[in-house]
């Protein structure tokens, strides 16, 4: 596996650490997209100049960053659970199209965990039409009905699929896009998983968990390792622990475990609109 890190840098501060021709500037020239291998010897200096600006000038080196991730063929066919990623986003929510859901359920302290009580409701003509898997800003998931015939030929286990409904006023239902439910949620997530602020901050202070154990932290820094004894037999599982925040339309999100056979399938049929990782059990 190879990893690199996408940062964006603010212009100002680049030249501290970065060539005047190192990356691209991008929109007005405020921010550099640069992008250094996980050898890079710049990488933890990368993590001293955001503490430095935050204590001194109340600013940021870098804003938004990504981790990429690149398999071989062979760590991919030796994986035994992968982590299914969807990284195809839209909005509006369903909280904004009239999708209900009972907040008394949800963890006291982070919010985590309100459970959907109506059927969810969706502009569907702002759903990613190339995509077969999709998901809303606030972590509900979309599916085209290709997937939802490819799982059942293939007999994918695991998952509730449910038709979208276009408003709480009427009855109709889409024919094309159908909301993607994960049964099991009893993935125990374990070290070494990595969960902080970015990738130079492991929130130490634990500022973004939960002190009840729902929410583990704001966003995922690392491959994910699963308490084995946890994993279960579906094909489809999900984690018993959410990452993320609860802020406005953001809800906290489980993450989602999927096995070979899916990975497979995903593969063949060109399914688009998702990536996968590798995950481990400890």
């Amino acid at each position: 596996m190879t990893e690199s890190f996408e940062l964006r840098v603010v212009e100002d501060f680049a030249s501290r650490l970065f060539q005047p021709g190192e990356g691209k500037k991008l929109g007005s020239g405020i921010v550099r997209l640069v992008r250094l291998q996980g050898n890079d010897p710049r990488l933890p200096k990368v993590g001293s100049l955001q503490k430095s600006l935050r204590q001194e000038q109340n600013r940021s080196f870098f804003h938004g960053w990504e981790i990429i991730r690149k398999y071989s063929r062979r760590e991919l066919q030796a994986a035994s659970l992968l982590h299914l990623k969807i990284t195809s986003v839209f909005e509006p929510a369903g909280d904004e199209c009239g999708t209900k859901y009972d907040e008394s359920l949800a963890c006291p302290r982070c919010g985590a965990g309100a459970r959907q009580t109506t059927p969810l409701f969706l502009d569907v003509k702002r759903i990613p039409k190339s995509k077969d898997f999709s998901r809303t800003i606030a972590g509900e998931i979309v599916v085209s009905r290709r997937v939802v015939e490819l799982f059942a030929r293939h007999g994918i286990t695991g998952v509730g699929l449910s038709s979208v409904r276009f408003s709480p006023s009427s009855s109709a239902e889409s024919k094309d896009w159908f909301q993607l439910a994960v049964l099991n949620a009893n993935a125990e997530i374990i070290a070494p998983t990595r969960i902080g602020i970015d990738p130079f901050d492991d929130d130490q202070k634990g500022d973004c968990r939960c002190s009840l154990g729902d929410l583990i932290g704001l966003n995922l820094l690392s491959e994910v390792s699963i308490k084995s004894t946890s994993r279960g037999n579906a094909e489809v599982i999900c984690s018993r622990q959410f990452v993320g925040t609860r802020r406005g339309l953001l809800r906290p999100e489980r993450i989602i475990f999927v096995s070979p056979k899916v990975r497979r399938l995903i593969e063949s049929e060109k399914l688009k609109g998702v990536e996968v990782e590798v995950a481990h059990f400890a």
